[in-house]
């Protein structure tokens, strides 16, 4: 059967398909051992983890992929998606759990005692380690970032395809996985971030995106990619840059002031009001 125009099978939706059986299989052999009341939790989770799966593969397999490589307006739009709004729907849904329990309990078990008990487990669970701290998550984040809108980085991917479907969409996902786990939990666990690092993430990460956005409108008078330079010309790629930059720079308040706001509200929902709130917030208390 072939696919509409603008559509095609990329690797993301397909393990976007495979991850999404997986956890459903899990998800109904725990619903087996839960209780009512815990069914309904897990499946409002699954709820979230699902939209996010297919808005993942709608966004890697539809067209705003296709279009993408024409207009770096386009091409932001999918960027932001990917990285701050497609991640909190995956966190929210909290997989791990029914994920795991897609495997056979034999199997299961024999995974979790060589990740947790073996010497040969370790090699796996130091980088692990590392990777969940929320450090590392505003470091990789921002990083990705950058990396993927300088010209040289950016040119060299937008001529070749399977960069944007094997790496680019992938580490955007991964490291906004790793980003939001700092602010959001994922039951069972909560945030992996403390109040102070919570903050410190959304601060750095909006200034980060101000700064590309800043760059990429206000201080060049010429466009940056070649790829649109050869398809639009220099005035239309330039104009299509700055709006691609506006897109960026609009888009940090549609994420920072709400992940602020939620941070105060945790602090103000504890106990001593607004004044011990700002304590907790400076570590004071």
């Amino acid at each position: 059967m072939e696919l509409p125009q603008f559509w095609q099978i990329t690797p993301v939706a397909v393990g976007a398909l495979i991850v999404g059986t997986a956890h459903e299989v899990g998800r109904q052999r725990l619903a087996r051992r839960q209780g009512d009341r815990h069914r309904r939790e897990r499946w409002h989770r699954a709820l979230a983890f699902y939209a996010g799966l297919v808005l993942l593969a709608l966004v890697a397999s539809g067209p705003l992929g296709r279009w993408s490589m024409s207009w770096m307006s386009i091409h932001m739009v999918t960027h932001v998606l990917e990285m701050f709004y497609l991640p909190p729907l995956l966190i929210l849904g909290a997989p791990w759990v029914p994920l795991l329990f897609a495997a056979p309990t034999d199997r299961r078990r024999r995974w979790l005692r060589w990740y947790h008990l073996s010497r040969s487990g370790a090699v796996l669970r130091g980088p692990v380690a590392v990777l969940t701290t929320p450090v590392a998550g505003i470091v990789l984040f921002n990083a990705t970032m950058v990396l993927w809108h300088i010209p040289a980085v950016y040119d060299w991917a937008s001529w070749h395809q399977w960069a944007m479907d094997w790496l680019m969409a992938p580490m955007f996902v991964v490291t906004g996985y790793l980003f939001w786990r700092i602010i959001l939990p994922s039951h069972p666990t909560g945030p992996r971030g403390s109040t102070k690092m919570q903050v410190a993430a959304v601060v750095i990460t909006a200034f980060e995106m101000l700064v590309l956005a800043m760059s990429m409108a206000i201080l060049t008078k010429t466009p940056w990619y070649s790829m649109n330079i050869a398809m639009d010309g220099p005035v239309a790629a330039l104009r299509d840059q700055r709006w691609g930059a506006g897109i960026l720079w609009i888009c940090g308040d549609f994420w920072a002031v709400p992940a602020l706001v939620l941070i105060a509200y945790r602090l103000y929902g504890q106990e001593g009001g607004v004044s011990a709130s700002f304590e907790r917030a400076l570590g004071r208390v």
